[in-house]
């Protein structure tokens, strides 16, 4: 049983650590070509003339769509970083209004309590508006991506 325990207790850590990168990774942090991975092999082969036979009569349309996928990827990047920025802002000033309204000893218990109450209000704002730009990042990597693969099939098909 103790053996059982210690190669459980082994392999959870290992997933873990192989795991972590992944499950931190923040929504922007990575580039296009780790996105899109099999997207951007699929458009370096079309810069490299090797593409596969369904698809090379169809270079010029690939190319498109390659830089259709990966021009996009960059404005994406840009409204979450935007969100993250103005939320962390947020969070400073209200912060830092929290800590001249409440100092130690409290001069004016209403203005301490206000200002906590004005913290969360606003931070809480902040903090949807960066959930939802991560949320239409999501959507729209995925929605980007499925538009390039449908392009790619039809390509695939009238060839």
């Amino acid at each position: 049983m103790r053996r059982i325990l210690i190669g459980s207790a082994a392999g959870a850590c290992a997933l873990a650590l192989v795991t972590a990168g992944v499950a931190f990774a923040r929504a922007g942090d990575r580039t296009a070509a780790v996105t899109y991975p099999v997207a951007s092999a699929l458009c370096v082969a079309a810069r490299n003339d090797v593409l596969p036979a369904r698809l090379t009569a169809a270079k010029t349309q690939v190319l498109t769509a390659c830089e259709t996928l990966l021009h996009a990827y960059g404005p994406l990047v840009a409204t979450v970083d935007a969100a993250e920025s103005s939320l962390l802002g947020t969070l400073s000033t209200q912060k830092g209004l929290v800590s001249a309204a409440c100092p130690t000893p409290v001069v004016s218990a209403s203005a301490c309590q206000t200002a906590r109450s004005t913290e969360i209000s606003a931070d809480g704002s902040a903090r949807l508006t960066e959930v939802a730009a991560v949320t239409a990042f999501h959507t729209a990597v995925e929605a980007n991506r499925s538009t390039f693969w449908t392009t790619i099939q039809s390509l695939r098909s009238a060839a």
